[in-house]
């Protein structure tokens, strides 16, 4: 399945004028991923930011949604895949998330829902911000992490309609 993504510039101007809606209210959302099992300091520093910057893109598309007492969605990530090991090459053309997200809510238990979700790189239609096709193996690093991030934060939102 090829996915269209946008760099997180174009999504952030995107999303001042639209978001995607969640069917259910959210009070919460919380991501971790253990960042000391990444052994390569190239990898390691691609996703030094990961925690913070997915649980802001995730929060960013549920903003209509967010209530005091509503569901709490819990992002587990679980794999960094980007060659993460020590003797490994720094690649970004197997850059992928692979995550378990919880939505749990005490209220509500019907709301309860669990799934696991993995989004790579490899397959993805990425555009730049004139809609010009770009090829992975060109993409800046930047561009590669900002995409999954954004790519992760939609596939979960779409999955709490």
């Amino acid at each position: 399945m090829k996915l269209r993504k946008i760099l997180a510039s174009g999504l952030i101007a995107l999303l001042g004028t639209t978001s995607l809606a969640s069917a259910l209210d959210i009070s919460e959302v919380d991501v971790s991923a253990d960042l000391t099992t990444i052994e390569n300091p190239q990898a390691a520093e691609f996703w030094n930011t990961l925690e913070a910057d997915l649980e802001s893109a995730i929060l960013v598309l549920v903003a209509d949604e967010i209530v005091d007492e509503g569901a709490r969605v819990v992002v587990n990530i679980e794999s960094f895949s980007i060659n993460d090991a020590a003797d490994t090459t720094f690649s970004m053309e197997n850059a992928a998330l692979i995550g378990r997200i919880h939505v749990i809510n005490l209220e509500n238990n019907a709301e309860f829902n669990s799934f696991e979700l993995s989004v790579s790189i490899e397959g993805m239609t990425v555009t730049d911000e004139s809609g010009t096709p770009v090829i992975v193996a060109q993409m800046e690093p930047e561009m590669v992490y900002e995409t999954l991030v954004s790519s992760f934060a939609e596939n979960v939102v779409e999955r709490l309609e």
